[in-house]
Order: structure tokens, then sequence, then C-alpha cells
């Protein structure tokens, strides 16, 4: 059996604070490996291999079997004012579209 990491061992591991760990353990465990807890204790532990794994399922770039790629066609629009690019983009659109859509510049003056 491999040995368990102690809270100051895993933040030296992942290069976060020990107070940071501690604080997202109650408030975020999502954002940590699995916690290996020993009856009777409420020391935080953590498995070598359970940090290592969960190391390798959030590494960028690279898709895991487990998570299935994410479709971005059917995706929702989204709500509230779309972004200055977006604005553009659509600006742009509309002129290559042709004249007569939209509203000219001579019209304006």
């Amino acid at each position: 059996m491999k040995a368990l990491l102690t809270v100051d061992q895993l933040s030296q591991y992942l290069h976060k604070s020990v107070a940071s760990i501690r604080s997202d353990a109650t408030r975020n465990p999502q954002s940590l490996p699995p916690i290996c807890r020993l009856p009777g204790t409420k020391r935080l532990l953590w498995r070598v291999e359970d940090v290592e794994n969960w190391l390798a399922e959030h590494v960028e770039g690279v898709t895991s079997p487990q998570r299935l790629p994410v479709a971005f066609d059917d995706h929702k629009p989204r709500r509230g004012r779309p972004t200055k690019a977006e604005q553009l983009a659509r600006q742009r659109q509309l002129q290559a579209s042709g004249p007569g859509r939209g509203v000219s510049s001579s019209a304006r003056a």
C-alpha cells in the first residue's frame, strides 16, 4: 500500500496553500482529489493514486474515455446583450451580404 498524503504534502504537490486546501475541503470539495478519511478521525488525507488520477482527468487538451465531447452545435444563444466582438461580426456580416440591408452611412446624414 502506498503512503497517504497530508494537507502539507498535498499543498506542495498541487502548488496551493494549506489554507486554500482546508477551505476547499469544506466549501468546494470537488476542486480537490477525493479525500480518504480514516474511521474515527477528522484528519484530511489523500491516496497518491487518487491524486494522480484526479490530475490526469483535469489535463486540458486531452480527452479521456470517461468524458464525452461536448457538441457546441446544439447550444442555446446567450442571454443578454451581445459582446462588442459579436456586434462587430454581425455588422460585417450584414455589410458583406450586400447593400439594402441595414442603415448605410449616406442614410444617416
